[in-house]
């Protein structure tokens, strides 16, 4: 009976946000899912049951298939340099340094910014015009070639956003600054739970830095380093606003994006039944990697 009372006011408790959780999740979510089994033009009259062939579509689509190599690509990209330098950060701010406290709200700052901001931001640096990343290598290229004109042309410039090179390594570069602040709290906040006895036993061992910091630390935190490369993968897979907002998926869709490819035919082409099943596709190739993922990182308890 007791039970049966400490069960009821649990549930009592969570109405208000399964009730929240219920309407504007799971409904949205079964609802795209039922509109990807339609052909689902907006300026139609009614739309079309089609079954499974949305699905078909989107699987022998070159486009998408270019989208989701380029979504990949991004991935790799963001994920291990990302989460490299927030921890980087983290294990840095863990010391007892003065002044800790202004290095982390300095590099949570970006964090707070919202996407269009940090956009156009990074759009003026990147300008091929006015741009501060190409001046200051013209003034780099310029000093070089003054010492060794035969070897530096001292011509030094790159074209950041309009060479297909270059297009979606600069918007990884802006996403890797952009959300590094996040990890990095909570790469802190692994680190301040690990047990200082450990490290220093392991210190009075004759272990090193280094030897204590991958033996000791990492083993540790690695709960917390599976849940930001989750986190990490599943939010870089959904990168939009960068790709729309600096690039449009060009030049010559060398960034675009998944993401972008389904609101291009959700929005601009009105297909929506098609663009439902983009992004449930992508969803479960997010689904399998998340899971590949739990299986290589996952701890045991001792």
């Amino acid at each position: 009976m007791r039970l049966w009372n400490r069960n009821k006011y649990a549930a009592m408790f969570l109405l208000p946000y399964a009730t929240l959780f219920t309407i504007f999740v799971v409904t949205p979510v079964l609802y795209g899912f039922f509109i990807s089994l339609h052909k689902w033009y907006i300026l139609a009259p009614k739309p079309e049951f089609i079954g499974l062939a949305n699905y078909a579509g989107v699987l022998k689509d070159d486009l998408f298939r270019t989208a989701f190599m380029r979504t990949a690509y991004f991935v790799i990209m963001v994920v291990p340099v990302g989460n490299a330098l927030s921890l980087l950060m983290a294990v840095g701010l863990n010391q007892n340094y003065r002044g800790t406290t202004l290095y982390k709200v300095a590099y949570y700052l970006p964090v707070l910014t919202s996407v269009s901001v940090t956009a156009i931001l990074w759009r003026w640096l990147y300008s091929s015009d006015f741009g501060l990343l190409n001046y200051y290598l013209a003034q780099m290229g310029g000093f070089f070639h003054s010492f060794a004109p035969s070897v530096f042309s001292g011509k030094w410039e790159i074209g950041w956003l309009r060479d297909t090179a270059t297009a979606m390594p600069a918007i990884a570069l802006l996403s890797v600054w952009w959300g590094a602040g996040g990890n990095m709290l909570i790469y802190l906040a692994g680190l301040k739970n690990v047990p200082k006895e450990l490290l220093e036993a392991a210190e009075i061992d004759g272990a090193t830095s280094w030897q204590r910091f991958w033996n000791v630390t990492i083993p540790l935190i690695r709960p917390t380093m599976l849940f930001c490369l989750v986190m990490s993968v599943i939010g870089s897979s959904q990168v939009f606003g960068q790709t729309y907002i600096l690039t449009g998926g060009g030049p010559y869709y060398s960034t675009l994006t998944v993401i972008l490819y389904m609101y291009q035919q959700g929005f601009g082409l009105y297909q929506l039944g098609y663009a439902a099943a983009v992004g449930y596709v992508l969803f479960a190739a997010v689904l399998v990697f998340t899971i590949l993922q739990f299986k290589l990182l996952s701890f045991k308890k001792m």
